[in-house]
């Protein structure tokens, strides 16, 4: 209640607007809208597949299926423009972006823009449509495909191929979990490998670098943190510079910044994905 009230008075308004001035905290070079929040896959490596917070998934293990109105994306993105933002943007969290039929309408409004878009996908649905890849081609800028099924350096070859055949202008990379796999909470592979305890001391700028921001409008403080432990401040309730330049999230991505900051949080303590990256072909 107070914390709506004090939105209202315009006090956070003016807070980050001090502290924008003062501080030289920099922009956000990734922005993240994760406009649904659904995905086709069910995958071990991925934090949504332990979730049963109502978050990702309920109590039951069925997933939540919603979705961001289309003008709070717009309003989003023109925020985030206005603010001289110039950075990547990506429309998903730990979501399939291309499951959402507007996402053709969100990309040409963000190239509209002059904002560079950047995307990953599993690829399942660009598989059943190649119209669909004949458009987002070049459109986005930048696009990840993970490669989840292969099982031998051949199979993977041979998905590679297929995808560069399809896309002539967007940029590809792809990612490897089956050989190249990052550590996250929230994920079967969290459990079922051995800790590296220097991970935890090293620092992490990723509070610095990336607004992210749930289809609830909930921010994200970084990848690991996808239930929004932090409390950093709701996009549909709060300006993005508002939640960006708060004294909170300065002074948590300050810390972060430094070796063993990590400590200092419950969520960060936690944190494996600096480690090295599990093979996970080798272990079956």
């Amino acid at each position: 209640m107070l914390q709506k009230i004090l939105i209202r008075l315009g006090v956070y308004k003016l807070i980050a607007l001090i502290l924008k001035k003062t501080t030289q905290f920099p922009i956000w070079e990734n922005l993240e809208i994760d406009i649904q929040s659904s995905c086709n896959r069910d995958c071990e490596f991925c934090p949504r597949f332990l979730d049963r917070s109502g978050v990702r998934k309920d109590k039951r293990g069925n997933q939540i299926v919603t979705r961001i109105p289309t003008e709070k994306v717009y309003k989003l993105i023109d925020q985030a423009s206005k603010l001289g933002f110039k950075g990547k943007i990506k429309l998903h969290r730990l979501s399939e972006s291309l499951l959402d039929k507007r996402y053709i309408e969100f990309a040409q409004y963000i190239k509209s823009k002059e904002l560079r878009l950047l995307e990953n996908t599993n690829g399942d649905v660009l598989k059943k449509n190649e119209a669909l890849c004949a458009q987002l081609d070049g459109l986005i800028e930048h696009l990840t495909i993970g490669l989840y099924d292969y099982k031998n350096e051949a199979e993977k070859q041979t998905e590679i191929a297929y995808w560069r055949s399809k896309f002539k202008k967007t940029e590809l990379v792809f990612s490897l979990p089956p050989e190249n796999c990052t550590i996250r909470q929230g994920a079967k592979v969290y459990f079922e490998v051995e800790k590296e305890p220097n991970a935890l001391e090293l620092p992490c700028t990723q509070p610095t670098r990336m607004m992210l921001i749930r289809y609830d409008g909930n921010v994200s403080l970084c990848c690991e943190d996808d239930g929004c432990h932090f409390d950093l401040g709701n996009a549909f309730e709060q300006s993005l510079s508002e939640i960006w330049w708060s004294y909170k999230h300065i002074k948590i991505a300050r810390t972060l910044e430094k070796a063993g900051g990590r400590h200092q949080f419950k969520r960060c303590n936690q944190c494996y994905n600096a480690q090295k990256k599990i093979n996970r072909l080798k272990q079956n």
